[in-house]
């Protein structure tokens, strides 16, 4: 019954996102936020450039962030999503503190780790802090996942973070624990034993990402050209597509992607300028990001469209910037409308269509 539920659930979700594709509805009121506590970082990986960047912005301070977490509670009331981004967002020391106050407020929500610094005491102040979700970076078993994050230990590090925190939130049940994979030549030919691991450290479910240009790096259309970890062999990244999707309708519920995204995987590493060139991409019609000191994107990779700290959310999300934004968006050519912020979830798409389909 919870795996027909799940295929429901599924094709449900696929009709949804189509209508909203070609509609490009403007929600009226967004259903994620992402909040950047941190440019920090720990790890040392050879897929993003933010940690090499010698000016950050300051980390998001404790009462900063609850006035930004005041003004969207006052906006969206509990119907949104509240995602701490980085960086590494446990390098920030009042991320607990941020996240208590997010719960305080009736809040759900969610980070991504690469589990280096979670151990047991952190782990504990995790598990009460009222955190609904966090996904775990894992690219791979320990040789693979190693090389990539460029820490001989980070794999038993992030391994040794599940275990600290599947023990914590034995009373409270939270937060669901997910497992986030990038794949890329460097783990292509292991992708069926992530979903294995996976299953072993009995999370909540997995979740995979495909090779994007380095974050905080300068882009060029055919970086994929001179990229050490982009796929090369179509044969073996189209027998991996095939053993994901064949993996997801066995594991409906625990693979959170979409069939969607893994046969758009395969189109954008076999044919990626063409894959570039012809998709989409929405973000920022039902969701928007927002910056360690108030500004408020629609897409990490533009400009702001104004202050949070110095006007009020709900007009800097229809001003004017925001539509020239928005326009650029859907005429952007560029690879990264295929990672999460391009997507949205089941109740996100009803919420957006239901006044839409009726006329």
């Amino acid at each position: 019954m919870r795996k027909l539920k799940a295929i429901i659930k599924n094709i449900l979700t696929e009709v949804l996102f189509r209508i909203q594709k070609n509609k490009k509805v403007v929600a009226k009121k967004p259903a994620d936020v992402h909040l950047s506590v941190t440019e920090n970082c720990c790890l040392r990986c050879k897929m993003c450039d933010i940690w090499k960047m010698k000016e950050k912005q300051k980390n998001l301070d404790y009462e900063t962030a609850k006035k930004i977490i005041d003004k969207l509670k006052n906006w969206l009331d509990n119907n949104f999503q509240l995602t701490f981004a980085g960086g590494e967002p446990f390098m920030n020391t009042e991320f607990i503190k941020i996240i208590q106050y997010a719960k305080e407020k009736g809040l759900r929500t969610s980070t991504n780790s690469n589990g280096y610094l979670v151990n047991e005491r952190l782990a504990q102040k995790i598990a009460n802090s009222g955190l609904s979700r966090i996904f775990f970076s894992i690219d791979g078993e320990e040789k693979e996942h190693n090389f990539v994050r460029g820490r001989e230990d980070s794999f038993q590090k992030v391994i040794k973070a599940i275990t600290n925190l599947q023990k914590a939130k034995d009373k409270n049940k939270q937060p669901e624990i997910f497992i986030n994979c990038v794949i890329s030549n460097n783990n292509l030919h292991k992708i069926k034993k992530m979903v294995t691991l996976a299953k072993k450290l009995k999370v909540s479910g997995i979740n995979f990402q495909v090779l994007m240009p380095n974050f905080a790096s300068s882009y060029v259309s055919d970086w994929y050209k001179t990229n050490p970890f982009w796929p090369k062999k179509q044969h073996v990244i189209k027998k991996t597509i095939n053993e994901l999707i064949a993996l997801k309708n066995e594991y409906p519920d625990f693979i959170l992607n979409a069939v969607r995204d893994f046969r758009n995987f395969e189109k954008y590493l076999t044919d990626p300028k063409t894959y570039q060139e012809t998709e989409k991409c929405f973000v920022g019609f039902n969701n928007f990001m927002i910056d360690t000191v108030g500004n408020m994107r629609l897409c990490y990779e533009m400009g702001t469209i104004g202050n949070i700290l110095k006007e009020n959310p709900d007009k800097l999300w229809v001003n004017k910037r925001a539509k020239i934004h928005r326009e650029k968006i859907v005429k952007c050519q560029k690879p990264c409308k295929l990672l999460p912020c391009n997507d949205m979830r089941i109740m996100s798409l009803l919420r957006n269509l239901l006044p839409h389909i009726n006329r």
